[in-house]
């Protein structure tokens, strides 16, 4: 009877440690997504401010030949 309740316990005490295991494991992975998901967000932000100066010279670009236009 001892050696049952000793079985058990010990089955219990590999069953949680198991847990535990893959919880921290599931921690730690979820944490690179996170540090990848912000390096990802932040490397979109600067392409998108590019992308602002771009279309900022571009709108300059055409009121000017505009004028050009107009003044011809």
């Amino acid at each position: 009877m001892d050696m049952v309740v000793v079985g058990f316990v010990m089955e219990s005490v590999l069953f949680l440690a198991g847990l535990f295991k893959v919880y921290t494991d599931m921690q730690v992975h979820f944490k690179e997504i996170d540090v990848r998901l912000k390096a990802v967000e932040r490397q979109d932000d600067e392409i998108y401010a590019k992308l602002d100066k771009i279309m900022d010279k571009l709108s300059e670009m055409d009121v000017k030949m505009e004028n050009k236009a107009n003044r011809s």
